[in-house]
């Protein structure tokens, strides 16, 4: 992977977060730092480890190849503990021809540095027996098939056998994972039975881990230690210091067991194969305070004997402290006679001990030997208070700038998680691993993901502060791409697995100058969690699109279907036009059935769409009465209702027909009730039964109808009944809650005027009584309103209504209301008014479509206007002119509404003009809208413009839809984008513009068709294609819908 100069190395091992395993991997980390080698470390688990999923981490391996890596050592012991040693023995094999150093177990041509853990528990139990008189030893065994513990075992059988002590095979666990100690110790004490102190005063541990937990559980059941039980470890772990006292323990020789393997590897690598030979490191006992001693040496009598003079305590200080030999010498003239004792330099020595992870135990130790046994009445007298505060302090100072650098780290990964929880798109987390990861030491990291069996992909990454977005693909054994080697600097990796539930999902590779493997693990487990929420998100949007997709196929299929059936129907009547009169009305008929059914399978799949507006009810069904074909018994006048009048016509017209086919004559019956408007159909057949056309296309289509209008469908005897709800102020209607009818009345007003009188009692409720505290008892009744009237007190109430909660959805009443409105509050909000009170429409810039009802429109420049707006009341502005600065001086002189329409947004354009309030803004293609039409003259009426804060919401939609409008655009993608719910951003969406989201969409979607149309010569289905429609058919019938004409009729005019 590297030239022969700079060699890539690479150390497997189980873990780097738990155990000695931290301790190994950082010795070795820092050899690898200092001798200038790159070094990969592969934490990949124990081999096919059930417990925590831990064999989903050996996909790491695989990467342990020669096309990566020019030598390695291996923690082989570690990585057994689930499987036996042939298991670990064929693994090894598989690493080769890599030249190869073993930890812990022998391979055939590697050579191997092991641990004499044998001797190591040997001499904790011996010293348990000879100096404290223990007698009944109970021992926790380690995993079954890890090599290390069965020699930890077999010491601990060999040790009672040579003292004469019977092995109780009660007071052995059975095997248990080294991170399980509390389990081992409740198989003891609860299952066993055993009780602590009287059937075993003394528990050794095959590790420093099992013991913490087996200590820990002990403590919290109230046992003492070393008072009531003793007990002990191996490996001198962080763990052994975690306890309530410090843990007797054997050290494993983790400095030297890095320092002789790295050296091991290197002769290799020089190819010195003669000099690696096997080695066998030693275990040294560690005497603490949990087997009951007060101090490593024993009694003052032992302790002379290994300290008694100052040469032999100054051999002691240097082992014990592992003082390296650039600090020998000042340790060496601390107790040089002839010197005043410098303070400094051993308040340098002990920080330097103390910050490597020393044991502040041991530095009382060596104050108290040297006083007991060297120390003269003036270094007692002086010095030895100095010296005690002196170590206290120092162990304060590295506990604090300890915790002080673990909170920040902490704080630093908590903040990495937060920005993780929000991912949703896996692109995004080079990024953020790179703006909180730099500051923790960690100076690269490239995330790869699996792609298949034979490549993975590499999605991203950052080297120092470059950071890397370009995804690519590569062979799987690769550890990275080629591509990537101008950025792999000389220094320590670390290859972290990623995992979801038991599923390999890649990893992680680290460059880190912290070797620190806790943070390691916690930056794995939420890296591992972010993918998992990523994926999850990715498949629930996936799932989603599918399902849209699904649907937009199934409406599409039946849009398309009617689209094209239509042609060849009208075709047909065509034909027929100038044949007798009965072929032609059974062809007819039949053409009308189809027709129907078309519009019935629209209906049901969501694409047969009302067009909402106010109505005037007689205009259903009076060109049936004027041609004679309908006895109509009713009011004379009726009122406005919402929906869609063309629609409710054709259910009108329908049910007539299906009357007239039987042979009957149709009467219309229409009465007003407290819950809405009967409709009632019935024939001049008595023995004619309505419910015998249910089975009718045509009939089922007019039930359709109403009931998607908010009406019920009653059919019962020889009539079919229609109820139509009555409307409300608001977007929708809630239930009446009683039968009390309200007719709001003017000042004047002193009678109910008796277009009203078929709902029965009507009381009078005065506008001008209508307050905050009065409005509520109108709750649950139905109002009742004259839309002729005019006043400010009328449009005063109209405005409390149409702000209160409950009462602008209470169903109304209402005579005498314009038509072709989005809703009745729109309706009656467009009475015309004295010129003086609404002001001036000003047109700015462009010519600007004429709008109905507003007869008042002036246009001006740019110049113009303020001169225009200073002289003039306002009461709408409207222009294709981008200016800030001009807008901000408007509305500080009036508050009328601004309309912006032109023909493209930039983002940063909207955000500027979102500053503004009561601004609104559009793309050309909406201009000649009804729908947005009719919202202009709302807006001219009643000024009612979305809060700024939900303005900028609309405006930011506006954008996203033209700025994708050629792709496929989902709900979700849109609501997303602006960061709200789907439903409450159609709502607001429609409220600001009139038209819904996906309406705009279509029209800007045509509008960039038809530039294509007349500027391109590319077919109908490519202009589809091009903007974003995915079916030739559903484009034409939406091009039709919205132009009024077909596409190619676009394309020859402009030729």
């Amino acid at each position: 992977m590297t030239d022969h100069l700079s060699p890539t190395l690479g150390l497997v091992l189980a873990s780097i977060h738990t155990g000695a395993s931290n301790g190994l991997w950082s010795e070795i980390a820092r050899l690898a730092q200092r001798s200038g080698s790159s070094l990969y470390v592969f934490p990949g688990g124990r081999l096919e480890c059930q417990e925590g999923q831990e064999y989903v981490r050996n996909s790491i391996y695989s990467l342990v190849n020669p096309d990566n890596l020019d030598g390695i050592i291996t923690w082989a012991s570690a990585l057994a503990g689930s499987v036996g040693f042939n298991e670990v023995q064929a693994f090894l094999s598989s690493l080769s021809p890599l030249p190869c150093v073993s930890i812990g177990i022998k391979h055939e041509g590697c050579p191997v540095v092991s641990f004499d853990a044998y001797s190591g528990v040997q001499a904790v139990i011996l010293h348990c027996i000879t100096k404290h008189h223990g007698r009944r030893i109970a021992f926790i065994r380690g995993p079954e098939n890890h090599y290390s513990a069965q020699d930890r075992y077999r010491a601990y059988c060999d040790t009672l056998e040579q003292t004469g002590l019977v092995l109780d095979n009660r007071l052995v666990s059975d095997p248990f994972p080294w991170t399980e100690g509390a389990k081992a110790m409740d198989q003891l004490t609860r299952e066993r039975g055993l009780v602590p102190g009287k059937d075993f005063d003394t528990l050794a541990c095959s590790s420093d881990m099992m013991m913490f937990d087996a200590g820990k559980r002990l403590q919290d059941a109230g046992y003492r230690i070393p008072e009531d039980v003793r007990i002990v470890g191996y490996n001198d772990s962080r763990e052994s210091h975690l306890l309530r006292v410090p843990c007797t323990t054997a050290r494993m020789p983790m400095t030297e067991l890095a320092r002789m393997s790295w050296t091991l590897l290197e002769n290799l690598m020089e190819g010195q194969r003669a000099s690696c030979f096997d080695i066998l490191l030693p275990s040294a006992l560690v005497v603490r305070r949990s087997c009951g001693c007060v101090y490593s040496l024993g009694t003052d009598e032992q302790a002379r004997m290994t300290v008694g003079t100052l040469q032999s305590y100054l051999a002691w200080l240097l082992q014990s402290f592992s003082v390296s030999e650039e600090y020998r010498e000042d340790v060496s003239r601390l107790f040089r006679g002839n010197e005043e004792l410098d303070l400094s330099v051993l308040e340098r020595l002990s920080y330097r001990f103390l910050d490597r992870g020393g044991d502040p135990n041991l530095l009382s130790e060596a104050l108290h030997w040297y006083e007991r046994f060297h120390a003269d009445s003036s270094f007692l007298a002086t010095y030895s208070a100095s010296i005690r505060d002196l170590f206290l302090r120092q162990r304060d100072l590295v506990a604090h700038e300890h915790a002080y650098l673990l909170s920040q780290q902490a704080k630093r990964l908590d903040e990495l998680k937060c920005d993780l929880l929000g991912v949703r798109d896996i692109s995004s987390i080079p990024s953020l691993l790179a703006k909180h990861l730099l500051s923790l030491g960690l100076g690269a990291c490239f995330l790869v993901l699996y792609a298949d069996d034979k490549e993975s992909t590499f999605l991203g990454g950052y080297a120092d502060s470059l950071i890397i977005s370009e995804q690519q693909r590569f062979a799987k054994h690769l550890l990275l791409p080629p591509s990537l080697k101008e950025h792999l600097h000389r220094g320590v990796y670390v290859v972290e697995s990623l995992f979801m539930d038991n599923q390999p999902l890649g990893y992680l590779v680290i460059g880190t100058t912290l070797f620190n493997g806790s943070v390691m693990e916690e930056l794995r487990t939420s890296l591992s969690s972010a993918l998992k929420g990523a994926f999850l998100l990715d498949a629930a949007n996936r799932a989603r699109e599918e399902a849209e997709r699904a649907q937009r196929s199934r409406s599409e299929f039946f849009a398309n279907v009617g689209e094209g059936l239509r042609t060849p129907l009208d075709a047909i009547l065509s034909l027929v036009h100038g044949c007798d009169t009965q072929l032609k009305d059974q062809v007819g008929e039949q053409v009308r059935s189809a027709t129907h059914l078309l519009d019935l399978s629209l209906s049901h799949t969501g694409e047969l769409e009302l067009e909402i507006r106010t109505y005037l009810l007689s205009d259903l069904f009076s060109h049936q009465v004027q041609a004679e074909s309908l006895q109509y018994d009713g009011p004379s006048e009726l009122p406005t209702m919402l929906g869609d009048e063309n629609r409710l016509r054709q259910a009108f017209d329908i049910v007539c027909d299906h009357i007239r086919k039987e042979g009957g004559e149709v009467a219309l019956s229409i009465r007003l009730l407290v819950e809405g408007v009967a409709c009632t159909f019935s024939s001049s057949l008595e023995n004619w039964k309505a419910s015998m056309g249910k089975q009718d296309p045509s009939l089922s289509l007019a039930q359709r109808i109403v009931l998607m209008s908010g009406g019920l469908v009653t059919i019962k005897g020889n009539t079919i009944q229609f109820r139509l709800s009555w409307p409300s102020l608001g977007a929708e209607s809630l239930p009446l809650m009683g039968s009390n009818v309200y007719y709001l009345a003017s000042e004047g007003e002193t009678e109910v005027p008796p277009v009203f009188s078929e709902l029965g009692p009507v009381s009078i409720f005065k506008v001008s009584s209508l307050n905050r505290s009065t409005i509520n008892q109108l709750e649950g009744g139905l109002l009742a309103w004259d839309g002729q009237r005019t006043g400010k007190d009328l449009e005063l109430a109209l405005h409390l209504l149409s702000r209160h909660s409950q009462l602008s959805r209470t169903p109304m009443v209402c005579f005498h209301a314009p038509s072709h409105h989005e809703s009745l509050h729109a309706a009656l909000s467009s009475v015309p008014n004295e010129a003086s009170s609404l002001g001036l429409l000003l047109v700015v810039g462009a010519s600007f479509p004429d709008v109905p009802v507003i007869e008042h429109i002036r246009h001006c420049t740019h110049d113009e206007v303020l001169g225009i707006v200073q002289s003039q009341p306002i009461g709408l502005l409207v222009s294709d002119v981008f200016d800030p600065a001009l807008y901000e001086q408007v509305r500080r002189l009036t508050g009328a509404p601004i309309v912006l329409v032109r023909e493209s947004w930039k983002r940063e354009e909207a955000e500027q003009l979102s500053l503004i309030p009561r601004l609104v803004i559009a793309h050309r293609c909406v201009e000649d809208s009804s729908e947005f039409q009719t919202r202009l003259i709302s807006l001219y009426a009643t000024g009612e413009v979305l809060p700024p804060l939900t303005g900028a919401l609309v405006k930011r939609a506006v954008v996203f839809l033209a700025e994708h409008a050629t792709k496929s655009v989902s709900r979700w993608q849109l609501s997303e984008a602006v960061n709200v719910s789907e439903d409450y951003l159609t709502r607001i969406f429609r409220k600001e513009l009139g038209l819904s989201p996906w309406d705009y969409l279509n029209r800007y979607r045509i509008y960039l068709a038809t530039i294509l149309l007349k500027e391109s010569t590319l077919t109908i289905n490519e202009v589809a294609s091009q903007t974003g429609f995915q079916d030739q058919a559903y484009f034409c019938r939406v091009f039709r819908k919205i132009k009024g004409c077909a596409p190619t009729k676009v394309r020859s005019a402009s030729e």
